[in-house]
């Protein structure tokens, strides 16, 4: 942890732990456990489904860990959070790649991680804390990579188009009931929807181009 986080604003840092449980959502993780097996088998399963973006996934929820020891399972996640991950355990339990691809990769890392990562990334930099924000670059490039991976499945053009727009409401939902937090990191509701709807446009432009 750097030493200067708890000189921070209060507020401050309750925003930065409220994000960064969004990564690790330590409180609920046994609710989801099935999804590494099911992650693991879908590696097995499908040529170039990639074991490294598990183990990198691992080590992502290894940062926040460390750097929030035992604090990130006290912060407690909207609703709609929840209702979003269990979708994406159905998609996994259905089996279907482009169901799976669709949800994680084009919506949970390419849109609602890339919110996340740019406003920590922003935030950490602006706020001095070097190894939290050396942290989240590394990540940063683990997700860019990711969504590329993910990208380059897709099988039907069309279907992953409809599938971003009818979860992308679910995404902005995501934020919008985390807004009061975001707002302690100097992001404002219409900059967030401003944000995400950039995020939304850029994906569904990457899939038709």
């Amino acid at each position: 942890m750097d030493k200067n986080l708890l000189s921070l604003d209060l507020r401050t840092v309750e925003g930065i732990r409220y994000l960064s449980a969004h990564f690790y959502p330590r409180r609920y993780m046994e609710r989801w456990k099935e999804i590494g097996s099911l992650s693991l088998e879908m590696a097995s399963q499908v040529l170039g489904y990639s074991l490294q973006q598990y183990k990198e996934e691992i080590e992502h929820f290894s940062f926040f860990e460390s750097y929030f020891p035992d604090s990130l399972k006290e912060v407690e996640l909207p609703d709609s959070y929840i209702s979003f991950f269990d979708k994406l355990m159905e998609d996994f339990r259905s089996g279907e790649l482009q169901r799976v691809i669709t949800r994680f990769h084009l919506v949970t890392e390419g849109i609602l991680a890339d919110l996340g990562l740019t406003i920590l990334n922003d935030s950490s930099r602006r706020l001095g804390l070097k190894e939290f924000n050396d942290g989240i670059k590394r990540i940063i490039a683990d997700e860019a990579r990711h969504f590329k991976f993910g990208l380059s499945l897709i099988s039907d053009k069309s279907y992953a188009v409809k599938r971003v727009e009818e979860i992308f409401p679910e995404a902005m939902r995501i934020v919008m009931d985390g807004k009061e937090e975001l707002s302690y990191l100097g992001y404002e509701e219409e900059k967030l929807r401003d944000m995400m709807e950039k995020l939304r446009k850029a994906r569904v432009n990457q899939l038709l181009t």
